[in-house]
């Protein structure tokens, strides 16, 4: 089987020859929409469409907003009418012909054409807030807090409809940390209720288009792992190992549990290669007799920071495919 043919397979709950190995199933779509609303770039700092200041540093696997109160666009919410405009997509007349030949491509070599943004709903809020402020605002600004959440939406569905309606992807590759490596960032309840909402709308319109959902989130989530599922999540990319992975794949019914491989164990600049294969090792003996398991590091993109890193996992998920543990 191929890569495409193993996910898609596994998704149908079907029976899968071999392990699929990390992104292999996949090529990532650069599209002109989610350049334009995150224009960051590794090694370089950028100011995104909402104002706020992102940096990409040379030890980071991705974008990082600036900490401190200058560069927050709007740290009281009371005021956020008048301090977080989005622009209007609509107006703008983007060039869908080099996302639609990386598509073709994509086709042609028998990949899953992904479509990619990061920065989901409640990452945009504390980027746009302080982190401190969002948490806060749940609890003391409850109703600005669901209009700023709502407007958020309205424009992540704006986004959505432009990549279904011109680029026609197979999957979508979508970015939000809800939780630590230890627990949620919020109660249960408070993501029901603020949260959950907002990718009701934003995934059910995705599944109706028929698009597959990948959602990243590098965290803790095993007090929502069934909302999850109900939001029409079919790929949660970036599980952690301090998730209990056995007890999350005995408590979903379809989702597909992509992650388990610890960055924070194989991907340093002084690692052994014996660590690295080790480590997954360990996770595809502890996660694959569970199924729908997908041995991967937990970062949100593929690939690793450190040389040879990433290569030496996926040498190693080769040789257990093709000879066992």
């Amino acid at each position: 089987m191929t890569a495409k043919e193993q996910l898609l397979a596994m998704l149908h709950g079907e029976p899968v020859e071999g392990i699929i190995n990390e992104w292999d199933p996949f090529h990532q779509l650069w599209d002109p929409v989610a350049g334009f609303i995150t224009p960051a770039r590794p090694g370089a700092t950028v100011k995104d469409v909402w104002g706020v200041t992102l940096a990409w540093e040379a030890d980071q696997p991705g974008v990082m907003p600036l900490e401190g109160e200058e560069y927050l666009v709007c740290p009281d919410i009371t005021c956020w009418r008048e301090k977080v405009i989005a622009p209007d997509l609509d107006s703008i007349n983007f060039d869908y012909t080099d996302v639609l030949a990386q598509k073709a491509y994509a086709h042609s070599q028998g990949k899953l054409a992904m479509a990619f943004s990061p920065i989901g709903i409640f990452e945009l809020l504390h980027n746009l807030l302080g982190f401190q402020n969002a948490l806060m605002d749940f609890l003391i600004e409850p109703e600005e807090m669901h209009e700023l959440i709502d407007y958020i939406t309205e424009f992540r569905m704006k986004h959505f409809k432009l990549i279904a309606e011109n680029i026609q992807p197979d999957v979508m590759l979508f970015h939000d940390d809800w939780g630590s490596k230890t627990n949620l960032f919020m109660s249960p309840e408070i993501w029901r209720e603020f949260i959950k909402p907002a990718y009701e709308k934003l995934y059910g319109y995705l599944h109706d288009q028929g698009i597959i959902i990948l959602h990243h989130a590098d965290s803790h989530l095993e007090l929502i792992i069934e909302d999850m599922e109900e939001l029409g999540i079919d790929i949660w990319q970036g599980a952690l190992p301090q998730n209990n992975i056995p007890e999350v794949q005995k408590r979903t019914k379809k989702m597909i549990i992509m992650g388990g491989i610890d960055a924070a164990v194989v991907d340093r600049a002084d690692v052994e290669e014996e660590t690295i294969r080790t480590e997954v090792r360990r996770a595809c003996r502890e996660y694959l007799p569970g199924g729908r398991f997908i041995p991967c590091l937990t970062y949100g993109m593929a690939g690793g920071i450190f040389p040879g890193v990433d290569d030496t996992i996926k040498d190693e998920i080769r040789r257990i495919s093709e000879s066992g543990l």
